[in-house]
């Protein structure tokens, strides 16, 4: 509404401004009249966008949001997505546990979201931890993965 407003007293405050330099023969009447058509125009603006929202449209216009999204990007992205979130849980394990690991996201693409099924993680160096220790670490990575992860199988091997 103050869009609106400040519309028509600009176009007021420039008609009146022009009309005082016109001269005063038939042009300035002439130039005056297109002044007056078009401070009314500037009126009857919030009217034609009113109409223009009910206006039927042809059968040949596409009115619809719909579309198809391009699965072969999505797929893509959500294996980029994929590999990123592989890369990051290893450097999460590797700070939490100090050891070494290999992960591996297993995911499904349905209904245009990437669903991740199994997280594997393969302990590839144990560290500073001794033989006794493998067993305990593994099921502390198992339990560390399962309280982060919603809905995915998580299993941890040497």
């Amino acid at each position: 509404m103050k869009e609106y407003i400040l519309a028509v007293c600009g176009s007021v405050v420039i008609s009146a401004l022009i009309t005082l330099l016109l001269p005063e023969g038939k042009m300035g009447k002439f130039i005056g009249g297109i002044l007056k058509l078009f401070c009314l125009l500037v009126m009857l603006m919030p009217l034609f966008q009113m109409f223009e929202k009910y206006r039927p449209w042809d059968g040949e216009i596409e009115t619809s949001g719909e579309y198809e999204p391009d699965e072969n990007f999505l797929m893509q992205a959500f294996k980029l997505q994929a590999e990123t979130r592989e890369r990051e849980i290893e450097e999460e394990i590797a700070k939490e546990f100090s050891v070494e690991v290999d992960a591996e996201l297993l995911w499904e693409y349905a209904d245009y979201a990437c669903n991740v099924t199994e997280i594997k993680i393969k302990i590839e160096d144990f560290g500073i931890y001794e033989e006794n220790e493998h067993i305990f670490v593994i099921q502390q990575i198992e339990k560390y993965l399962l309280e982060r992860t919603e809905q995915a199988e998580v299993t941890v091997y040497e």
